[in-house]
C-alpha cells in the first residue's frame, strides 16, 4: 500500500478534530461554493437580460424541480458511493470501496441517459405538471433542454470530484470544480454579453463547463495518482455494492426529492398568490440562500468521511466531537449570513434583479424568509450524521417530514392564511419545527452511545 495514501487515511483517526475538519471541509465548502456559482452566475446574468430578464429568471424558477430532481438522484449514487468508500477504508477494504466507485460511474451513465430521453419523450406533460405556461414558457423550454441534454456532464461533474474527495483528495476535489467554475463564468461572459444568446447562452456554459471537470475527473482516475484503481472488473455492477450505496445515499436522495416536491408546490403558491413574477422572485431569494447554505453542506460533508471512518473504528468521542464542531461552524456561518442580510437587503437583490416593479416585492420576501437562517444547519447537518452512523430510517423519516411533510404543507397551507406573508415565513416556521424535532431524534437515537462514551470516560 502507498506509504503517502495510507497516512492521509490514518489521519482520520489521529489528527486534532478542528484541524481535520478544517482540511476537509475548507476545500469542500470552496468546491461547493464555487459548484453553486453555476446557478448563481447564471441567474445574475439572465436576471441583467435587457429585454425579459423577469421572465427568464421566473422560466428558470420553474424548472427548479426538474434541475433537483437530477441532484437528487446523482446524490443518491454519489454521496451513497463516496460516504461507503470512506467507511470501507476506515475498515480496511479497500477493493470494496474500489468497486463501489466503478458501480458508481456504471450507474451514473446509464441513468444520466435514461433521464434525457424520458425528458424528451415526455416533455410537454413534464411542463404541464410543473405548470411552465404563458410568457415563462419559451425561456424555460430553451434553458432546460439544453440543460438536460447536457445530462451525463451534470451528473458526473457532481459524482466525480465527490469520489475523488472520498480517495482521500479534498484539495483536488475542489480545485476540479473552481476550474469548471471559472470556465463557466468566462463562457457565460462570451455567450451572454458577447453573443447575445441569452438563456440559452447561459445552458450551454454551464454544459460545456461541466463536460470539463467530468473529463478531468475520468483522467484523474486514469492516471497513477488516485489511491483507488479502478480496473474493468470494478465497473461491473455488484448488486451488494448496490444495496450498500442506495442505503446511504437515499437519505440525501430522499431530501432533493422533497425539496424537488417543495419547489412545485412553492410555484404553485407563488403563481397563486403573486403572479408569474413572484415566481422569478423566489428564485432570486432563493439563490442569494445559495450562496450561505453550501457553506454549511460544505462542512457537512467535509465531516462525513471523518465521523464515517471513527464510527466504523467505534472511536465515537472523535465521531460526535467533529458533528458538535462543525455544528457551531455552520452556525456561525449562517449568523453571518443572517446579519448581511438583513442589514444590506438591496445589495443581494440588485445582483439579481433590476425590474423597478419586482424589487420591492423581493427585498420583503428576502427579510422575511431568512429570519431565522442560523438554524437552517440543524437539519441537514444531523441528518448527514445520522445516515453514515446507522440512522438511516431516522434519517429518512426526517428527511422527508421536513421536506414534504413540513416545508411543502407551510408553503402551501400559510398563504391560505396570510397571503404572500405566508410563503417568506413558511421556511423559518419550518425550521422551528423541524430542527425540534430532528434533535429529538437525535437524542434519543444515540443514547446508548452516549452513555457508553460515559462509561469509557
Amino acid at each position: 500500500m502507498n506509504e503517502s495514501k495510507t497516512g492521509t487515511i490514518n489521519e482520520l483517526d489521529q489528527k486534532p478534530i478542528w484541524r481535520l475538519l478544517a482540511q476537509y471541509s475548507i476545500p469542500t465548502t470552496l468546491g461547493l461554493i464555487v459548484n453553486s456559482l453555476y446557478q448563481v452566475v447564471n441567474r445574475i446574468y439572465i436576471g441583467h437580460i435587457k429585454e425579459g430578464g423577469p421572465l427568464a429568471l421566473s422560466g428558470i424558477g420553474y424548472t427548479m424541480p426538474i434541475t433537483t430532481i437530477i441532484l437528487a438522484i446523482t446524490a443518491l449514487v454519489a454521496i451513497g458511493a463516496s460516504s461507503s468508500i470512506s467507511i470501507r477504508l476506515g475498515e480496511n477494504k479497500k477493493e470494496v470501496a474500489e468497486k463501489a466507485a466503478g458501480n458508481a460511474i456504471t450507474y451514473i451513465t446509464i441513468i444520466s441517459l435514461v433521464i434525457t430521453v424520458l425528458f424528451f419523450i415526455f416533455k410537454h406533460q413534464i411542463f404541464e405538471l410543473l405548470g411552465i405556461t404563458g410568457q415563462s414558457l419559451p425561456y424555460a423550454d430553451s434553458y432546460i433542454s439544453i440543460i438536460v441534454l447536457g445530462t451525463i456532464f451534470n451528473m458526473f461533474s457532481f459524482a466525480l470530484p465527490t469520489i475523488i474527495r472520498a480517495d482521500g483528495r479534498p484539495t483536488l476535489s475542489a480545485i476540479i470544480t473552481l476550474a469548471g467554475c471559472i470556465l463557466n463564468i468566462i463562457l457565460d461572459a462570451i455567450l451572454i454579453l458577447g453573443l447575445h444568446m441569452g438563456i440559452a447562452g447561459a445552458a450551454i456554459a454551464t454544459v460545456i463547463s461541466q463536460s470539463i471537470v467530468t473529463a478531468i475527473g475520468f483522467s484523474y482516475f486514469i492516471s497513477r495518482h488516485s489511491y483507488l484503481r479502478l480496473s474493468k472488473a470494478m465497473f461491473r455492477p455488484d448488486i451488494s455494492i448496490l444495496k450498500s450505496t442506495i442505503k446511504i445515499g437515499v437519505v440525501p436522495f430522499t431530501n432533493q426529492l422533497s425539496i424537488s416536491i417543495a419547489q412545485l408546490v412553492g410555484n404553485y403558491s407563488l403563481a397563486l398568490h403573486g403572479g408569474e413574477y413572484s415566481v422569478g422572485a423566489m428564485t432570486a431569494i432563493n439563490s442569494i440562500l445559495l450562496i450561505f447554505l453550501m457553506p454549511i453542506n460544505g462542512v457537512g460533508q467535509g465531516l462525513q468521511p471523518i465521523a464515517g471512518y471513527n464510527y466504523a473504528k467505534k472511536n465515537y468521542s472523535r465521531t460526535f466531537s467533529v458533528l458538535k464542531l462543525a455544528l457551531l461552524w455552520n452556525a456561525v456561518i449562517l449568523l453571518i449570513g443572517l446579519i448581511s442580510i438583513q442589514i444590506f437587503p438591496a445589495f443581494w437583490v440588485s445582483l439579481f434583479i433590476n425590474d423597478p416593479s419586482l424589487v420591492p416585492l423581493t427585498l420583503d420576501g428576502l427579510r422575511k424568509f431568512t429570519i431565522l437562517l442560523p438554524l437552517a444547519t440543524v437539519v441537514p447537518t444531523c441528518l448527514g450524521f445520522m445516515m453514515l452512523t446507522g440512522k438511516v430510517k431516522s434519517s429518512l423519516f426526517l428527511s422527508i417530514f421536513y421536506q414534504i411533510g413540513l416545508f411543502a404543507f407551510m408553503i402551501y397551507t400559510l398563504p391560505l392564511i396570510l397571503g404572500m406573508d405566508g410563503l417568506w415565513y413558511s421556511r423559518p416556521v419550518s425550521d422551528i419545527i423541524g430542527s425540534t424535532l430532528t434533535l429529538f431524534f437525535f437524542i434519543s437515537g444515540y443514547s446508548s452511545v452516549i452513555k457508553e462514551m460515559r462509561k469509557r470516560k
